[in-house]
This record gives C-alpha cells, structure tokens and sequence, in this order.
C-alpha cells in the first residue's frame, strides 16, 4: 500500500519546465561556492566514477538528469564535495531528497547509489563527503571540519542544492525530505535541531547521532570480552545467550516466537548458563558470563554511576560478533579516540585503556560537540510544520536501544507532550537489528521514506506500523509494531505472522 502511495506521487506529479540549462548552472555565482561540474546526462548514460561503488549496468535505468559538483567554503579551512542529481524537469516529483553519509564520513566522491535511488523515484537529490576525504586525522588541529563533518556539510548542501533547483526548474519547490538510518541520522537530525527550516519532514533509524558517547559504547563492548584471554566470549556461545534470554522472555508479549517483544521489562542474569563444571560449547565459563554481564549494562562512569551510553538488550545475542567478537576492536571508535579526543595518532587502545571518568569529560568538550545530534529542543522543528519519524530496534548492538529511547524522552520532557504528540511518532521494533531490511536471520522491513511522505502529504501521523517480516532473506508474514512505550501482545488466537493476531497495549 505505502508503495503504492509512493508511486502515485511520483507519477501523478504536475509536469514542469527546465529555467535554466543545465550547462548554464555552472556560471552562477553563489556565496562560498565553486561549481565545478554542470553536465546534463542523458537517460541510461550516467557511468559511475572510478574507483566508486556500482557498475555501469545497475544505473541503466536511470532518467535523464542534470548533475551538479561544487565545492563549498563556509570557513576559510571548509572544503565541502557536493553532488546533485536533478531529473529532466518532466520526471521531476517537485521535491528534492538529501542523503547523509555513514560512518566518520570522507571519501573523494559521492556515493551515487542514494542518489539513484532518489531520482528513480523523481526526486532531486543531493549528497556530501562530509567535508574531508579520507581518514579522520583531519580532527587534529582543524575544528571548523569538525563542524563541518558534525552538521554544517549537509546544512551547506541543503542551502546550495536549494538554489539550484530553484533556477533550473520552472516550477517551485515543494518541499524537502530525508530519510536516514546509521551514520546519516547525524545529518537529518542535525537539521531538526540546528535548521529547522531546511527539511519538512525527516525519517530516522537506528538513531547513531550521539557519537562521542556511541565510540565508548563500542570500545566498552570489545574490552569486555578482551578484560582477559578467558574473557573471549566464542562466536558458537552467543547462540548459548540468546537461547537462554528467550527462555527468560520470550513469551513476555503473549507468545513464545523467538522475538522478546518486551525487551525493556526482560530481566536476564546471563548466569544461569555458567558451566557448573569445566568448560563446554553449551555454556559459559565464570570470565564469559561476566563480559556478558557488563554487555547487558553498558558503560558507566565509576565515580557517578552515571550511564554513559545504552547496553545491549536480551535478544541481541546473535549480533553482538561484529564489537565484541574481532582480534581488534572495530575502525571507527579507534579513529575517534585518536584522532578526536586524544588528538595522538599514536593512541593505543591497549596499553592506554580508557578512562571511563576523565575521558569522557574530554569526549564532551564543546569543540567536539558538533559530532553530536541529540539536542531534544525540537520547538522550532515543530512549530514550522515539521514531521519526525523515529524508529529504532530493540535487537540492535551497533546502536543499542536507550539512544532513541532517552532521545524521545528528552523531546516530551523538553518540547511537551502534546506538541510531541503532534510531530513526532516513535516505534520500537522488537526483533529488529541495525536499521530495517530484508536480509539476515531475522530482519524487519517499512518503507520509512514512503511512510514520512504519506504523513506529509495527508497529515495523518502512523499510529502503527505494520513491518514485513523476513526470516533467512525470505518474507514470512507482517506485524504489527506499537508507539513506544506501548508493545504489540498476541490476542492468543490466530496467525501469529498476521498483525490482525496482536494489540497494541
């Protein structure tokens, strides 16, 4: 159905004219801004760059389009890569997408394969390098691409983007969108926070903006299972956890699935697996429980007690190899500490551990703050008519739970219940790992995009979500996902892949 939607509004979209050539856009002038490439590309033409991600035969389908490179400058140390994708005024929808990047960003190019999805679907779409190219040890010595990798780099995008398409279309704007999980959620929700009036609606998961927190979050699962040799959880054992956290809550939501739908209120000692003898593949030792127990309470300050980033929760066993799993904890929290906090590229996670106290007090300081999209004051953002949609997955261990959970909280508590209530919708998708999705064990799937364009253009907020669920790659059936902090409970008859079978209480 939302596909459907999604498509009407591409095809029924009003046909307009090119104003201005697309060659003739690179002679504009804007401020702090170069554009080095206007060239129209003609349909099934476009070829990827070299060295860039895709083949020629996957954007053989793509429109015709005027694309657009430009360099931006807003300091005197900004060095911003932009690229926008306009379709030929007649397949233009009116609306133009931005994309966010993943990750700590960089890269000489543009990934094109957001961009071609965008304007497959008629969209004008841009996307940034985050303002730098390669590796992060750019941060050393250089706030102001601090700044523009944190929020500037695609608020800067926006602006430039805005004022192309304003001269190359005859027809105005209707207005702009995003749509992001990971990585790009620093972007779209940076825009919320920061520009309220550079997107009309945005669509968030797996919120991963609160990055300063999120390395120690990362860093803190790989130590535990590296306190010691004997701590090293074996990739075969996290089967042995989960099988034991359904056991303890499985049938919390009314029906025993192999998905704790109640996730928030599971209770689990990973104890009750500890071999009672020597060790063996159906249990835990006494050193593996204990790097269990700290990855179910996360970091905490030792001094405080204060929750430095969200645990993991009972469920998300089977995906818990990639932080705590490697010889070598994974890139990006490295890079961080190295290059962001410490600023010595020479840091050694191991002979130098971090400091639970005094590091995260050098993680918060203001210069590095700009990596962060957690400012809950959305009253701007609202009261312009914008629109929210936050979901999150109470299986993820790359960005576990209580980021967006504490996130939403902290809007009501700051913006107020009812004008929360009238521009943001929060969901929690049990079962759910890294962002939605077809493949995997065990994925669920929306069209978010689809989702935040249908509230836009009728101005019916989704009460529900109903997720298709796949098992292995293959659909097995719907369900039907509750506005947090409500869970969808089986009636205790009927299909259980049916989300007629559940209610949201």
């Amino acid at each position: 159905m939302l596909k459907t939607f999604l498509a009407a509004l591409v095809f029924t979209a009003a046909p307009v004219l090119a104003a201005t050539g697309c060659a003739d856009l690179k002679s504009l002038s804007l401020p702090n801004t170069r554009i080095t490439l206007a060239d129209p590309v003609a349909a099934g033409a476009f070829l990827p760059p070299p060295g860039g991600k895709g083949n020629p035969q996957q954007f053989a389908d793509l429109p015709a389009f005027c694309r657009v490179q430009a360099t931006l400058t807003p300091s005197s140390d900004s060095d911003i890569k932009i690229e926008l994708w306009m379709p030929a005024a007649p397949s233009w929808n009116g609306k133009f997408r931005g994309t966010g990047n993943g990750g700590l960003g960089g890269g000489a190019t543009v990934g094109a394969g957001p961009l071609a999805n965008a304007i497959r679907a008629g969209y004008a779409a841009a996307g940034n390098n985050t303002g730098h190219e390669g590796g992060s040890n750019y941060a050393i010595g250089h706030p102001e691409k601090i700044k523009d990798f944190g929020y500037r780099s695609s608020h800067e995008m926006t602006v430039v983007s805005k004022a192309l398409i304003a001269k190359y279309y005859d027809s105005p704007l209707k207005y702009s969108i995003m749509a992001e999980s990971g990585g790009g959620t620093i972007a779209a929700l940076s825009a919320a926070q920061r520009y309220p009036e550079d997107y009309e609606a945005l669509a968030v998961t797996s919120m991963s903006s609160y990055l300063s927190h999120h390395t120690f979050g990362q860093m803190w699962i790989w130590y535990a299972t590296h306190e010691t040799d004997a701590s090293f959880i074996p990739a075969a054992k996290y089967a042995v956890l989960h099988q034991a956290a359904l056991k303890a809550c499985d049938a919390g939501d009314g029906l025993a699935d192999g998905i704790i739908g109640t996730a928030e209120r599971c209770h689990f000692d990973p104890g009750v697996v500890q071999c009672k003898g020597a060790d063996a593949p159906g249990c835990l030792t006494s050193p593996q429980v204990a790097a269990a127990r700290k990855i179910y309470a996360g970091p905490k300050n030792p001094r405080t007690g204060k929750q430095i980033y969200s645990p993991l929760y009972p469920g998300s066993e089977l995906g818990w190899a990639q932080l705590a799993g490697g010889a070598e904890p994974l890139g990006i929290p490295v890079d961080f500490f190295r290059f962001y906090v410490f600023q010595d590229p020479n840091w050694d996670y191991k002979t130098r551990r971090l400091n639970w106290d005094s590091d995260v007090a050098l993680a918060d300081r203001p210069e590095i703050s700009p990596v962060n999209a957690v400012d809950p004051d959305l009253r701007k953002y609202f009261a312009r008519g914008g629109k929210l949609l936050l979901i999150g997955g109470w299986n993820d261990s790359s960005v576990p739970p209580d980021v967006a959970v504490n996130y939403y909280k902290d809007v009501v508590a700051k913006t107020g219940a009812k004008e929360t209530r009238e521009s943001m919708r929060f969901f929690m998708v049990p079962g759910m790992n890294h962002g939605v999705g077809t493949t995997g064990t065990e994925n669920f799937n929306v069209d978010t995009l689809a989702l935040i364009e249908q509230w836009k253009q009728t101005g019916k907020a989704p009460d529900q979500l109903v997720m298709d669920h796949y098992k292995d790659g293959k659909q097995v059936g719907r369900r039907l996902v509750c506005q947090y902090p409500q869970a969808a409970r089986y009636k205790g008859s009927g299909n259980t892949e049916d989300p007629a079978s559940f209610d949201c209480k």
